[in-house]
């Protein structure tokens, strides 16, 4: 029987902060865009060309992220952990990895359903077929593209609230194992 490490490797521990700020930061940025400047105007759009070619660049990191983590053990969670508080993590790891792939995806297809490509500005992506569809099949994708961002938002917040509680609360190293540096004592 292979033992899983104690904490996590610098690579995954790595992986999980760039996508963990890529998505708040790409989030920030587009709940903020539609408050901040007017419709058409040139920051707003400025901010909008960035969207989805930061989205790729995260939708990248994640696809690393999964490679990573199908061939590096995680660390085992601490012994002393309830059987719904393993059901509970398990769940919000995959919740999160479903959703980091699934609204990189909408976020694709609501783009070339507008018959668009992905503009990184010295080269883009193009969309697999010069036919945009219809006006509704786009604006649904992107609607579910919203939705999902949301989603994540708030299985987020509760995956950090839950690593805040192991770590003041309960005062074990689930949230250590995954901090950037030298093991961290409570």
């Amino acid at each position: 029987m292979q033992t899983s490490p104690s904490r996590y490797d610098h690579i995954s521990i790595m992986l999980h902060w760039m996508i963990g700020l890529g998505i708040i930061a790409i989030a920030a940025v587009e709940l903020l865009r539609g408050e901040l400047f007017a419709k058409g105007s040139v920051p707003r759009e400025a901010l909008k060309a960035l969207h989805e070619p930061a989205g790729i660049i995260i939708l990248a990191l994640i696809v690393l992220r999964l490679v990573w983590r199908a061939t590096h053990a995680a660390p085992a969670l601490p012994l002393e952990m309830r059987d719904w508080e393993r059901l509970g993590a398990k769940l919000t790891h995959w919740s999160l990895y479903l959703l980091m792939v699934v609204i990189c995806l909408s976020g694709i297809a609501a783009t070339f359903a507008r018959g668009r490509p992905i503009d990184f500005g010295l080269f883009q992506i193009a969309s697999p077929t010069d036919l945009a569809t219809s006006q509704n099949v786009a604006r649904t994708l992107k609607n579910i593209h919203g939705w999902l961002g949301e989603a994540i938002l708030v299985i987020a917040f509760f995956h950090a609230l839950a690593a805040l509680w192991h770590h003041y609360i309960r005062k074990d190293d689930v949230l250590t194992r995954m901090l950037p540096g030298r093991q961290i004592s409570n």
